[in-house]
């Protein structure tokens, strides 16, 4: 292949993965318009009442388990720790992306949780206290922080691991946490859904927007190609 189909290639990868990204912040802009505006507060009551039609200690252990992915100190280790074997694997650009993904959209986290005018669920739907070493009160809960970190950490699993077993994993595990958290009565739904379209905004970027070529997932020690690391 020549130069020329090589820069081809890598450019259309680029615009493929900032078009994925736009995509998602857009669907992410749009719902936190509508939450912001009221507009989907029936929406909201009436799934959660769904989803705590039937309730039970079991269920509230079986949520609290699938919480733990979306807790902070829990989802940034992970997170750290993924971009430490990247560095390791030759793809530190990637590993460096991820991580700045998770601080920049905290941050548009935090600060939507102070402007964004969605009512918190009432104290009296929460099942059982939902404890994290790193937390602190806000007047508004969207979006979810929780199902942020998870989509994060999780997705990117799903990206770096094309095994179908760990996939279908993934797949469940991310569905637990959303309906777990809609479960406990931390979140509306519309609050789990914002954090999941801004989760994946943020991978899409941190896989997509330089096309995750020009890393290369070539092992410092081995030199060998795409192998066993592939981003897609």
């Amino acid at each position: 292949m020549s130069v020329a189909d090589v820069s081809v290639s890598v450019y259309l990868v680029r615009a493929r993965g900032r078009g994925i990204f736009f995509a998602w912040a857009a669907a992410f802009a749009a719902l936190s318009s509508a939450a912001g505006a009221g507009r989907l507060e029936g929406f909201d009551v009436w799934l959660l009442r769904i989803v705590q039609a039937r309730s039970s200690a079991f269920l509230d252990a079986v949520g609290s388990a699938f919480s733990v992915p979306g807790r902070a100190e829990v989802s940034v280790a992970a997170l750290a720790v993924l971009a430490g074997v990247l560095y390791l694997r030759g793809r530190g650009g990637l590993g460096w992306r991820l991580l700045v993904a998770l601080l920049a959209t905290a941050v548009v986290e935090i600060v939507l949780k102070f402007v964004l005018p969605q009512a918190p669920v009432p104290q009296e739907v929460g099942r059982v206290p939902d404890p994290s070493i790193i937390d602190f009160d806000t007047p508004y809960p969207y979006p979810s922080g929780h199902m942020l970190r998870a989509v994060l950490v999780l997705g990117t699993v799903y990206l770096l691991w094309p095994n179908p077993l760990v996939r279908v994993g993934v797949v469940l595990i991310l569905a637990g946490s959303a309906l777990a958290r809609i479960y406990l009565g931390t979140h509306w739904p519309s609050d789990v859904l914002g954090g999941a379209l801004l989760g994946a905004a943020g991978l899409a970027w941190a896989f997509g927007t330089r096309g995750d070529v020009t890393d290369g997932p070539t092992s410092r020690k081995t030199g060998q190609g795409r192998e066993s690391w592939k981003s897609r």
